[in-house]
């Protein structure tokens, strides 16, 4: 006579499997870097394999990207783009969302940091400066979050919005969050902002930096103030690359590749 399974052995080892299970969530989720990749994997259980071509200005040596937690899982092995003429943009650098305000770090700062410098891509992190809140909570944010090392990009601050602040109130502030910075890193950061903010708020008082300018949709970088030295064009904000899913911020280096590893921290 044929022997019955026991419901008890069937209960004990579909309990195993859960345990194991939740034992597997239990752990990547502490290394959140790897729960996010197996919940794209499991979940979506997708990544793109093809990308449509964009706009990318011709004659410029070096291409980058700025990223934050909009873009998700990055896969840093498989960035690359296609431009209107089909050639392959191979990318260089990434300037990477460490913190914004006094509080706020963005959540995929870390991996991004590390993975990138993993991949051979020169890393540069950057603050979203709130011209309503403190300037020296600001920067003391953004030490505490960023370890720059040599070859790395001088740190940068994205300052978009007034806030209701005058000029006066946002070149002071702005000034001494750099200031605290440059003291701390001992290396000038670089500014960024779109070309109507920089002539509205900082082109009379900041001559001494560098710019990272946005300027879409313009088959060339063109500000009315010679004067103001631009380091960097963010040409486009809506690049389809391969390794990210949605639309990509890009941009090139306003120079040679040889002046491009001139700037790299020493």
């Amino acid at each position: 006579m044929a022997k019955r399974k026991s419901k008890l052995s069937n209960w004990t080892r579909t309990s195993l499997w859960l345990m194991l299970v939740l034992a597997v969530v239990i752990v990547s989720y502490q290394n959140k870097k790897y729960f996010r990749h197996a919940y794209r994997y499991f979940f979506y259980h997708y990544y793109k394999v093809t990308s449509k071509p964009s706009d990318f200005p011709e004659g410029y040596e070096v291409h980058g990207i700025d990223v934050s937690h909009f873009q998700e899982v990055i896969e840093w092995n498989k960035l690359q783009a296609l431009n209107t003429k089909g050639d392959t943009i191979h990318f260089q650098f990434a300037y990477i969302k460490a913190t914004q305000g006094v509080l706020i770090e963005d959540n995929m700062f870390d991996e991004n940091w590390e993975e990138s410098k993993d991949h051979h891509i020169v890393r540069g992190a950057y603050h979203y400066f709130m011209a309503d809140r403190n300037p020296q909570v600001q920067a003391l944010n953004f030490i505490a979050n960023v370890k720059i090392s040599k070859g790395d990009l001088p740190p940068a601050v994205d300052i978009e919005e007034d806030k209701g602040k005058s000029k006066q109130e946002i070149v002071s502030s702005l000034k001494e969050f750099l200031g605290y910075l440059e003291g701390h890193y001992k290396v000038k950061p670089i500014i960024y902002s779109n070309i109507n903010f920089i002539e509205d708020y900082l082109a009379d008082d900041f001559k001494d930096y560098n710019f990272w300018v946005s300027h879409y949709d313009q088959p060339s970088l063109e500000i009315d103030d010679d004067s103001l030295k631009c380091l960097f064009w963010q040409h486009s904000n809506k690049s389809d690359l391969l390794g990210i899913n949605g639309n990509t911020d890009v941009d090139v280096f306003n120079g040679t590749k040889q002046q491009f590893d001139s700037i790299l921290v020493k």
